[in-house]
């Protein structure tokens, strides 16, 4: 009873959280646990914690006896423009603490094990002021916000001695908000600023798989693979402070709202060695399928002439991420770990917005574990750096400029094994 009161409460942390800005090649953020940020770059075929339930579900294999893992982290982030036009604007909420656990209960082990987690892969949360720049207050969202808590159930079984495999669900719950000042004195002079709120949630449900083959004594190779999982989202359009004139047009202070999204799937190539007992490297591959996130509609009924456009566009390409990791174990309870991940920009300048500020983003990180006979815990601290980007040829000239985006991560992780 003690272990789902505690996977209870860790659930209530994880939805009630929002996840950090969106990485530079997707709507991922990077990894959860403190100890697959460390090897950030190398952890698809070397990760031997709980988290393996999604990174890569075959490895789960590899745990022995019941393993509880509840991570939490602090993310400072520094993101602003500096547009062409000689406006300024900078984020100003650059905290969010984002959960997340999992479970893996070996069955027989070695040879068959489930496991279950509750994180948050995909998301984005950019704030700016509403005071902001006039050149840009009516064209950016001073609050763009997106939720997606993933709920995965895996299995992993052994085929062969050399043959293992990994089966898992995604199941996405996710929450989409978008808030931006309103210029009502457009439409009737004289009428104070506004704000218009769109909200909506939905479901969606996904698959991944995991493979790993033990090539030779101490050389793994892993591939994992994810379907993209598309989500509609269903809610409401608010107007607030809007002219009761506008009433008498068939506007609306409040409507319904939708629209649907797509997260995408993706393909990862992982080899992990054991260069000596104590010293193991990993290098990874991953292609992402960015270019599923089509446009996106912003539907709200008989208030849709109040938008500028029916929908969001996009434009994104494909991208790949790069990188290694490597572990040292120091002594039997204690482990150093860094890596180095490179993930490769996927947003066209013609479409750049400062709500999804992104260019190609390089983490690097350190992290030292402690594993006891029943319990662990892990640190890692990661910074999360994205090159000054200029953009000259967005569709929208406000947003034309020089972008900073960076970030700093400090995850901590608890293990319990029962």
């Amino acid at each position: 009873m003690k272990i789902w009161n505690a996977l209870l409460l860790t659930v209530v942390m994880v939805s009630s959280t929002v996840p950090p800005t969106q990485a530079a090649e997707t709507l991922s953020v990077v990894p959860d646990s403190a100890a697959a940020l460390g090897i950030a770059g190398g952890r698809f075929a070397n990760l031997d914690d709980a988290s393996a339930v999604r990174v890569s579900p075959a490895n789960i294999l590899k745990i022995d006896q019941t393993e509880l893992l509840i991570n939490a982290a602090v993310w400072n982030g520094d993101i602003r423009l500096n547009a062409s036009s000689g406006a300024s604007v900078k984020m100003s909420e650059p905290w969010v603490y984002p959960a997340s656990f999992y479970v893996v209960i070996p069955v027989e082990p070695g040879k068959l094990a489930f496991g279950l987690g509750v994180s948050t892969p995909f998301g984005l949360a950019s704030e700016y002021p509403q005071d902001m720049d006039l050149r840009l207050r009516y064209v950016l969202p001073n609050e763009s916000r997106l939720l997606a808590v993933d709920i995965t159930p895996a299995v992993a079984f052994k085929a062969t001695e050399s043959l293992s495999f990994g089966l898992g669900l995604d199941i996405i719950y996710s929450k989409l908000t978008l808030r931006q000042a309103y210029p009502w004195g457009v439409a009737v002079p004289g009428a104070r600023d506004g704000l218009i709120e769109l909200e909506g949630e939905g479901w969606g449900v996904g698959a991944y798989m995991g493979v790993n083959w033990e090539i030779a004594k101490g050389h793994r190779l892993s591939l994992v693979g994810g379907l993209p999982v598309k989500i509609t989202y269903e809610g409401d359009f608010t107007a607030e402070g809007m002219p009761p004139a506008l009433a008498g047009l068939g506007f609306t202070e409040r409507s319904q709202f939708e629209s649907d999204m797509k997260f995408p799937g993706s393909i990862a190539l992982g080899y992990g060695v054991d260069v000596t007992h104590r010293l193991t490297a990993g290098f990874d591959f991953q292609w992402s399928a960015n270019s599923s996130h089509d446009d996106i509609p912003l539907l709200v009924g008989n208030n849709q002439a109040l938008l500028p456009s029916d929908r969001v566009a996009l434009g994104w390409k494909n991208s790949i991420d790069l990188g290694t990791g490597v572990s040292y174990r120091l002594s039997d309870e204690w482990t150093l770990r860094g890596g180095y991940l490179f993930s490769e920009n996927s947003q066209p300048a013609l479409n750049y917005t400062p709500a999804v500020a992104a260019n190609d983003r390089h983490v690097m990180s350190l992290g030292l574990g402690w594993r006891g006979k029943t319990r662990g815990v892990d640190v890692t601290y990661a910074f999360v750096y994205n090159p000054t980007r200029v953009i000259s040829g967005a569709a929208q000239p406000a947003f034309n400029g020089s972008y900073k985006h960076q970030w700093h991560v400090l995850s901590l992780s608890f293990t319990q094994r029962f």
